[in-house]
């Protein structure tokens, strides 16, 4: 994309705009739950802000699936999270808040035990690994700038990391409220100047519908085959095991505003999918009509803006794409820190430690984190396949003690502990095999059983074992203590 020194004003104006704000929640972080949580006491506005922004850093993945699979992005990027996203509010968003807890594993050891906590943050720390979004970044900065792709990287993490430190929780969820309204702008834009240019449905039927290699991607499951798209529902279920998903509720003021706040963001969650699923149809139809040519899928927005747009909302459609990935970036990056100060250091290291202890190891461990990301940002550059692996092995671990955390009523130990390895065990094993055998950029998997079920079926198999034989030992413990009391 060809920049102007107009677009890059708006550029600047952001990237300042954004240190202004974290500077300024920096001063009123008082102690580790204000730099932690907030102080709790998200209001409505914010929290819906925050949450918005912060699960929608994927454009340029949704970019790359809509290539592939045009509409079927829609079903497997929105219609499906939409659900899960009601069935959190209603079910859980109000009982995590009233539990005054911090992270995932602190639910963990609350049901069950110590042990099962240390394992079950391994796998939380794996899922809310900022590496996809260090890629989608480094990505628009290599190609606006021609800035190599590993030093893009490194700028990207640098930068995410110094101001992610600087505000912490509190700052990031004031930019996310300044984020969330660039990104909006931007892509209404967009939206606005595509309409304009080539109108509505009829340039979309001959320039998708009737070429070859496009002829599903007007339809609701794409090119996509069924068990492809049972997996991509499985994977919506990340929602009930994303650590940034209790961290804003456990942050909000009350469980009414946990509740309430993501219902409201659910609406906001399917407008900017129509902005951005539609648009990226519309940037593959303008490439088969032979407007301008897309040189990576991932950066469809960007050939679209950079033929449609001028300057310099150029440059205020790049900030909002920023602000889309950014905010999510530094949520991630925030809550792997976290998992490892509070669920590792504070857990198994020091309970005593202090305010400031707490603050600074956050710190650290946000600089770790993010070296360890740009590596992984480096050795696996594709957004998707970094979704994919990711979301299939957490998933495989957590799904299963989490849900039964909120609805079973005995306190197992080794039952947690032998599903979650189990199930994370074979999917890593399945997913490793489609990595060696992959034939023309493609994963072969074992009977072409996508990893995903292997490991939830046995997750939910060694628990509903484990569960009776645990329960069967509890319940003969129990009556073995009522034989024993003097108590007639």
């Amino acid at each position: 994309m060809k920049l102007t020194h107009s677009d890059f004003c708006f550029l600047i104006l952001y990237c300042s705009s954004l240190v202004a704000i974290s500077l300024h929640h920096s001063k009123k972080n008082k102690d580790a739950c204000d730099f932690l949580l907030a102080g709790r006491k998200l209001t409505l506005p914010v929290f819906v802000a925050t949450l918005v922004a912060t699960f929608y850093g994927g454009i340029l993945g949704i970019a790359e699936f809509t290539a592939l699979h045009g509409l079927g992005s829609w079903l497997t990027q929105g219609i499906f999270w939409y659900i899960v996203y009601l069935a959190f509010a209603l079910l859980l968003a109000g009982r995590i808040r009233k539990l005054e807890f911090y992270t995932i594993p602190d639910i963990l050891e609350h049901r069950f035990h110590k042990k099962v906590a240390l394992v079950g943050g391994i796998f939380t720390y794996l899922m809310v690994n900022p590496a996809p979004y260090i890629v989608s970044l480094s990505l628009i900065l290599h190609a606006t700038t021609g800035i190599s792709f590993p030093v893009s990287i490194l700028v990207i993490t640098i930068f995410a990391v110094f101001y992610t430190i600087l505000g912490g929780f509190r700052g990031i969820v004031y930019t996310d409220f300044f984020q969330c309204v660039v990104m909006y702008l931007g892509f209404f834009l967009l939206a606005c100047f595509t309409l304009s240019e080539y109108g509505l449905g009829e340039f979309l039927e001959k320039n998708l519908c009737r070429i070859k290699g496009y002829e599903n991607h007007l339809k609701l499951t794409g090119n996509m085959t069924w068990d492809y798209i049972l997996v991509w529902a499985g994977i919506s279920s990340w929602v009930f095991v994303d650590p940034n998903f209790y961290q804003r509720c456990y942050a909000a003021k009350d469980p009414k505003t946990a509740r309430n706040g993501i219902l409201i963001a659910i609406v906001f969650w399917f407008f900017f999918d129509i902005l951005s699923c539609g648009t990226a149809l519309y940037a593959f139809a303008a490439q088969n009509a032979q407007s301008f040519s897309i040189q990576q899928p991932g950066m469809a927005h960007f050939a679209l803006a950079e033929h449609i747009l001028p300057s310099p909302l150029k440059g205020l459609f790049l900030a909002s794409v920023i602000a889309l990935i950014l905010s999510t970036l530094d949520s991630f990056l925030f809550a792997s820190a976290m998992n490892i100060s509070r669920d590792y250091y504070w857990r198994f290291i020091n309970r005593d430690a202090s305010s400031s202890q707490m603050v600074r190891i956050t710190k650290i461990a946000t600089i770790f984190t993010g070296i360890l990301s740009a590596f992984l940002s480096y050795i696996l550059p594709s957004v998707v396949e970094l979704w994919y692996i990711l979301g299939t092995i957490g998933l495989s671990a957590l799904l299963v003690p989490m849900m039964y955390s909120f609805i079973g009523k005995y306190r197992l130990i080794q039952t947690p502990l032998v599903s979650m390895l189990s199930g994370s065990s074979v999917a890593t094993f399945w997913l490793i095999y489609g990595i060696i055998y992959s034939k023309d950029g493609s994963f072969m998997y074992p009977w072409n059983c996508q990893p995903f079920y292997p490991g939830i079926l046995l997750s939910g198999f060694t628990f509903c074992i484990g569960y009776f034989m645990e329960k069967k030992s509890i319940t003969a413990a129990l009556l073995h203590c009522i034989q024993k009391s003097p108590i007639k």
